[in-house]
């Protein structure tokens, strides 16, 4: 019986043994399956994380396109009514340049009217 009782207890070493392995192997694994959700969670906070980012960049991307193309038509109608008034401002001046010539012509030749009607006595010879 003594015989029966030590394989009993080497038997039963053995399987505590092998128990404690099997335990060990089950802490491992659930370690290894918090760990790995660990990881799962943090590589799908950051795939969240560059999403918003990305998504955040592409609308300042547009907004910054939009507002680029607002100001290029803002310069284009700066420049039409630039364009406008410098036109419009170079025809007032050929007027006013035109109205100064005729009345200089109309004032010449009023005095060459006067002038021989009434001629200049520089000498005072006419009396």
């Amino acid at each position: 019986m003594n015989l029966f009782v030590s394989d009993w207890f080497i038997d039963r070493s053995k399987y505590s043994r092998k128990t404690e392995a099997l335990s060990n192997i089950n802490v491992r694994q659930g370690y290894r399956q918090f760990l790995k959700s660990q990881m799962e969670e943090k590589s799908w906070r950051k795939r969240q994380e560059f999403s918003t980012s990305l998504h955040s960049s592409r609308k300042s991307w547009e907004d910054t396109q939009q507002a680029i193309a607002a100001d290029h038509e803002a310069e284009i109608i700066k420049r039409k009514n630039q364009r406008l008034f410098r036109d419009e401002n170079k025809k007032m001046m050929e007027e006013q340049a035109a109205l100064r010539r005729t009345h200089h012509v109309t004032e010449r030749e009023q005095e060459r009217r006067l002038i021989k009607l009434d001629p200049i006595n520089w000498s005072r010879t006419l009396r």
